[in-house]
């Protein structure tokens, strides 16, 4: 028994599959302003805050400097404005950080949107549907637009290696976990 199934689609189904990319595209690039708006405004804030963070820093040792050096009291206080303004600053960096992730899964749904576009044009039309060399060209397009190593990496297991989507995600996974542990390995090493 063949398990292959032969189906093509009609015209109404092509137009139906090209409104519900042009749906998804259009959603991703919404999705992608609204999110790079606020984080715009997150950023500004925190570039705000950590300048004044630095400014108190200063100050305080400012203050420390020309004042009596003696004082126990004052110690104490300039301890606690250098220890609340550390944390303060370290929690910053941790939010720049996220910064950088939300840039990370910015830049791939604009991937995935430039690559929903391509399907739908090619779909699109009848000639170019069917045209080996076309789709050729739109795989090599997208691998082209690929300029994280895991999108690469994805990219080469469900293409060239073939393996199915959720398979592909799952490796992906571990080696995600795998980097992000030695990358932390790396971190606790400290050199004197």
């Amino acid at each position: 028994m063949d398990n292959t199934y032969n189906y093509s689609l009609g015209a109404k189904e092509v137009q139906e599959t090209i409104l519900v990319l042009n749906l998804s595209v259009a959603q991703i690039d919404l999705s992608i302003t609204e999110g790079d708006n606020s984080v715009n405004t997150l950023i500004d804030s925190f570039t705000y805050m950590s300048q004044h963070i630095e400014q108190i820093q200063a100050a305080s040792q400012k203050l420390i400097d020309t004042t009596d050096q003696g004082s126990d009291e004052l110690e104490s206080h300039r301890s606690q404005l250098l220890n609340e303004t550390g944390e303060l600053s370290g929690k910053m960096q941790q939010a720049i950080i996220a910064f950088q992730f939300y840039d990370k899964l910015s830049q791939r749904l604009s991937h995935v949107s430039r690559g929903l576009s391509g399907l739908a044009e090619i779909v699109s039309h009848e000639m170019r549907v069917k045209s080996p060399e076309e789709w050729d060209a739109f795989k090599q397009n997208v691998r082209k637009g690929t300029t994280m190593r895991e999108e690469e990496e994805l990219f080469e297991l469900i293409f060239d290696q073939q393996i199915p989507a959720e398979d592909a995600i799952e490796i992906m996974k571990d080696r995600m976990r795998q980097r992000m542990h030695e990358h932390e390995e790396e971190e606790e090493i400290e050199f004197f």
